[in-house]
């Protein structure tokens, strides 16, 4: 399994298992758990924090802070990933590739601020957050299901063929944002086989059917 594995499990479990009358779930519990254990293996859990990074966090308009390790504590695995922390523990260098990426393509964008653009640091942490609450937002687009209705109306079936459309256009240009997350989940994008790991393997189509049947969720 890769980054980018990790990566669709937590866009899957954000958008469809972690509503109050969901969260605590069979197959909400079950999927946190792979994740949990994909965070580990890839070095994204509040296990690898470097304690020499020092960093003072400010809310209520910088009227109250935090230092590092209390706001730390505060934080799930989850939200150490979901809030770039684990950018502020890796070094710099281990970003290179995305940092030329990213350098050219705004140089090509704007070619009379290519000086300014390389002596500024690319900020891999930001580009982290925005672009994963972003593709957070697009996966609600992305996981379209037509609702299963008694009857037939030509109305709205026409509605979820207009729907699909757009679904399957959004599919096809979703690599590079996708490719561009996995790049900074892992720089080295390892390929890790899980069959010899404590991972937990489940059949999740099996255990999602047993939970709706039992809640009645259609």
């Amino acid at each position: 399994m890769t980054a980018k594995d990790l990566l669709y499990k937590i866009l899957d479990y954000n958008h469809s298992w972690t509503s109050p009358d969901r969260i605590d779930s069979n197959p909400a519990m079950i999927r946190l758990s792979q994740i949990e254990k994909l965070l580990d293996v890839f070095g994204l859990t509040k296990k690898y924090v470097n304690p020499l990074i020092q960093i003072k966090y400010f809310f209520n308009g910088h009227t109250d802070h935090l230092n590092r390790a209390r706001y730390l504590n505060k934080l799930t695995n989850l939200e150490y990933l979901s809030n770039g922390e684990f950018l502020n523990d890796r070094p710099i260098e281990a970003n290179k590739e995305l940092t030329e990426i990213v350098c050219s393509t705004i140089e090509q964008l704007f070619p009379n601020l290519s000086e300014n653009i390389r002596n500024r640091p690319v900020d891999i942490k930001w580009l982290f957050t925005d672009l994963y609450n972003f593709r957070q937002e697009i996966h609600k687009y992305t996981c379209f299901k037509p609702e299963m209705l008694e009857g037939f109306s030509p109305g709205l079936h026409y509605s979820f063929h207009l729907q699909k459309k757009l679904t399957k256009l959004i599919n096809d240009n979703i690599d590079e944002i996708d490719d561009t997350l996995w790049l900074i989940l892992d720089p080295y994008q390892k390929d890790i086989n899980m069959d010899d790991s404590d991972y937990p393997v489940a059949d999740l189509g099996k255990i999602d059917l047993e939970w709706r049947m039992e809640n009645n969720d259609y």
